[in-house]
Formats: C-alpha cells, sequence, structure tokens
C-alpha cells in the first residue's frame, strides 16, 4: 500500500476495531451464558458452530461480528465459561504485507492511547504483540509475517485466560526426573501406573 493511500482503505477501519474493543472491555463481562448471549445480542454477535470435535476444557466457536468485511472470528469458552473473543485481521498470503502492518500499528498505536502503553511479555521479534489489562479484560494483539502475513487481536477474561494458560502448560509439559527448569535429564519418566518402561527421548540427544 502506498503510504498515501487513506486509511479507511482497510477493512475493517482501524477506528471500528478499536470501538468495538471499548465496548468489549467496559460494563460488566457475561458470567453464564444466559448473559452471553443476551450480551452477544446487544453487541449484534452471532455465534456459530463449535470447531471442536470432542468436548475439551476449552471449546472453540465460529462467530459472526458486526465489523466491516469478512473476518475470521470465534468465541471461547473455558470450563464452559463465556473466555472471550478473537479476531483475524488484515490477512494477507504476501509476507510483510504493508497494509496488514499499518492496520496492526494503527491499532495499537489507538490502544495505546486509551489504555496506556502496551506490555509485550514474550518479547519476539518475530510475532510482535501487545497487552493490555483494561476492568479485568486483557487485550492482545499480535502481527504475524512468516509466509503470510495477518493481524490476531483478542479480547478475554484475564484470570480465565491465565487458568487456561495454566492448564495448557501442565497437559503439555514432558515429564522429567527433576523436574528442573533446565529439563537437562535425557529421560522422560512413565507416568504412575503405565509400567516401568523408561523412554528415551531422542529430542534430547
Amino acid at each position: 500500500m502506498d503510504v498515501q493511500e487513506p486509511l479507511n482503505a482497510l477493512i475493517p477501519n482501524p477506528a471500528e476495531v478499536v470501538g468495538l474493543v471499548e465496548k468489549l472491555v467496559g460494563g460488566m463481562w457475561p458470567r453464564s451464558d444466559f448473559d452471553r448471549k443476551a450480551w452477544f445480542e446487544r453487541l449484534g454477535f452471532v455465534s456459530g458452530a463449535c470447531w471442536d470435535d470432542a468436548a475439551p476444557t476449552v471449546t472453540h466457536y465460529s462467530l459472526r461480528t458486526p465489523l466491516t468485511g469478512e473476518l475470521s472470528s470465534s468465541w471461547t469458552s473455558y470450563s464452559g465459561r463465556f473466555l472471550g473473543i478473537s479476531l483475524q485481521l488484515y490477512s494477507s498470503m504476501e509476507t510483510d504485507n504493508p497494509s496488514t502492518r499499518q492496520g496492526f500499528e494503527d491499532i495499537r498505536s489507538r490502544l495505546d492511547a486509551l489504555y496506556g502503553e502496551a506490555a509485550n511479555p514474550w518479547h519476539d521479534p518475530v510475532v510482535p504483540a501487545g497487552v493490555w489489562n483494561v476492568n479485568g479484560r486483557r487485550i492482545v494483539i499480535r502481527f504475524f509475517n512468516l509466509q503470510h502475513s495477518g493481524m490476531l487481536l483478542s479480547v478475554d477474561d484475564a484470570g480465565l485466560a491465565t487458568a487456561s494458560e495454566a492448564e495448557a502448560r501442565r497437559r503439555n509439559a514432558p515429564s522429567h526426573w527433576n523436574d528442573s527448569e533446565e529439563r537437562v535429564s535425557p529421560f522422560n519418566l512413565p507416568s504412575r501406573g503405565a509400567g516401568t518402561k523408561v523412554h528415551v527421548d531422542p529430542a534430547a540427544h
């Protein structure tokens, strides 16, 4: 995109996106499915099909929002409680697409102006990010720039998001003989009742 091209060429316009974020972080967060449905109706959200085959702790559903354009959006529940929503914005098949980066930078600038300078707890130079904690909610934006370009924006209940991520780490973490942070053991010990065979992790050599 030429730098002189107007911002309203971005669909949806960053101002429209940030306006929706303001609505998501204001007021009460839904604490029941009844509340969520009423909240969705007020916001103009339409829930779609579940994306998960089974019934895991975290469940994803497709979502239609009132934002301009065709977006890939979803909402998520954690242990049956409403966790939050995610929006994929300004996706492109190009690497480092100027429009995608412009959309990300503009939304970050607007959110900085509203909620203060963003934190970036991951410090990942490949995937720039911004995080704001507002009114018990966590706003996260990420700019992906590998084979394709894309921006992901999510607004979640901060407490539920922390609990969900902690559970995911526990579920995915390998077992180590001393549970050391350095993970120096070349062995993965079996869980209790799984037999006595010790599995050697080839990735550790």
